[in-house]
């Protein structure tokens, strides 16, 4: 009784100390504030190990111990899953459940599915994640590779392959080994690389989901991420993943992925004591991640996006314009006001590409025959925007500015407004009568004209023959009167006769 006494008191104490020196650890650092999520330190977080970062960039927003060596429990199962998925195999294949299934510890954790099981292959690997089934840990290892130890020597180069500095995998499920080993750093690597693999993101999202095994029928089963469970305390809508992880060498572990308006981001917490503070460290390394992006909603990308979408030219401007009828835009009546479009702060050319993506993902529906003049605040017409998760925003488009018209030009019916009389159809064809009855008298009129002069021609020609008949008469009767002395001989040119003017004075 004695001994018993003693072995009851050295518990006692024993216990009293474990509360003493593991309380502060316990208990949630009271210094957090949640409204700045951007002032995160690490002794405001429950893991031994963590980071956070870009998923898309690759990029480390926050650390904390990120390269100390740490056991990963059952979070190894994400490279289990990646190597699946880069085998290429048909997800729909029938596969058999090998022995190897079996050769797992006592307190492993199970689907289960036993040696001889037919089932997809598809259903072996939902099982895995969701169920963190060690037992198709070990199936998925022998179908794909032949034997665990060749599936393990994978795992390894694999790590290697994503630049994994500090990482060793001795099994395919994370059941405790010495030589099993790994640091927040290589785990987000690993995560990122899987993320990028649509079906592994489709697995590692899924809360809930039914199996079909031979012999058993319909087997459902639910995921032990209490993140995406939209009926749990700790649901948070923007987690996408990943895996748990739990033993007691390891301690609590989480692998979480969120989405959020363009942002994608890996968390790692490593070493939590309880298994509550896995969500709560992850749930403010999601607020830490997101708070280093600023938002811009809906309305300043448009802005933002100018004449690549915010401007429209309009017809009939004022030749004076000073934009030469390019007409601003801006936007309103937007469906989903609280929407933003995250960008990583200070990051220009993050903020570039998000523009371009803005504009492509983007329309405006202008009203039909668009021209001046236009009033500042008109509507001009609709707008629409896909968001990267799908979502339809719309909104009404206004002008920016007024627009004036063109003046009409000055016409001869500005000046003479009675000639507006004659702008009827009636009035011109009788016009185009006229026009032709003038042209008929102009074309007769040079016709008798053209007679006129040839008649005078004529008569010109014969008077001028009429003259020189007359001329020779006179000549002949000339030489005729000479006495026949003066005469010229027969055969002699006779001298040329000078008359008028050109006859010389003697």
């Amino acid at each position: 009784m004695r001994t018993r006494a003693i072995r009851c008191l050295a518990s006692l104490i024993a216990i009293a100390l474990l509360l003493l020196f593991a309380a502060p650890a316990l208990a949630a650092p009271s210094d957090y504030d949640a409204s700045a999520p951007q002032t995160l330190a690490a002794d405001q977080l429950y893991a031994d190990a963590a980071i956070v970062i870009d998923a898309d960039t690759g990029e480390v927003l926050f650390t904390k111990n990120a390269s100390a060596r740490m056991y990963p429990a059952s979070t190894t199962k994400i490279m289990t899953l990646l190597l699946a998925l880069e085998t290429g195999w048909d997800l729909d294949t029938v596969v058999t459940i090998p022995p190897e299934a079996q050769n797992i510890a006592a307190d492993s954790s199970i689907v289960p599915v036993y040696a001889g099981e037919t089932m997809t292959f598809r259903d072996l690997l939902y099982g895995m994640m969701l169920r963190s089934g060690n037992d198709a840990a070990n199936a998925v290892a022998v179908l794909v590779s032949g034997s665990v130890p060749a599936f393990v020597e994978r795992m390894n180069a694999r790590a290697a392959e994503l630049g994994c500095t500090d990482t060793h995998f001795a099994n395919a499920h994370g059941y405790h080994d010495d030589n099993h080993y790994t640091t927040a750093q290589d785990m987000a690597r690993i995560a990122q690389a899987g993320m990028q693999n649509e079906t592994f993101r489709q697995i590692v999202s899924t809360y809930a989901y039914t199996l079909n095994i031979s012999g058993r029928g319909e087997v459902p089963i639910t995921n032990g991420n209490l993140m995406i469970n939209p009926d749990g305390a700790y649901y948070d809508e923007d987690c996408i993943g990943i895996k748990t992880g739990f033993h007691s060498r390891a301690g609590y572990c989480f692998i979480g992925a969120a989405a959020r308006d363009g942002v994608s981001l890996i968390t790692v917490a490593l070493g939590c004591e309880q298994r509550e503070y896995t969500w709560t460290d992850t749930s403010r390394l999601f607020d830490f991640g997101f708070s280093c992006y600023t938002g811009y909603s809906v309305g300043q990308m448009f802005e933002l996006a100018g004449d690549e979408i915010a401007a429209i030219r309009v017809s009939n401007a004022a030749e004076d314009d000073e934009m030469g009828g390019l007409l601003t835009l801006e936007i309103t009546n937007i469906s989903d006001s609280e929407y933003e479009r995250m960008v990583r702060t200070g990051d220009e050319v993050g903020l570039d590409a998000a523009l371009a993506d803005f504009v492509a993902r983007s329309s405006v529906v202008p009203v039909s025959d668009l021209a001046a003049p236009v009033v500042e605040g008109e509507i001009i017409g609709s707008f629409s925007y896909t968001a990267l998760d799908g979502e339809e925003i719309t909104a009404t488009v206004i002008a920016g500015r007024s627009v004036e018209e063109q003046p009409e030009p000055t016409t001869v019916y500005d000046v003479f407004p009675f000639l507006r009389v004659f702008d009827s159809t009636l009035v011109k064809l009788l016009a185009i009568v006229l026009a032709l009855l003038v042209l008929v008298l102009i074309l007769r009129a040079r016709a008798a004209r053209r007679r006129r002069e040839r008649r005078r021609q004529e008569l010109y020609e014969q008077r001028r023959r009429e003259y020189m008949q007359r001329r020779r008469a006179a000549e002949r009767s000339y030489y005729d009167r000479r006495p026949p002395s003066r005469r010229p001989a027969s055969g002699t040119r006779r001298p040329p006769q000078r008359t008028g003017r050109n006859r010389r004075r003697d």
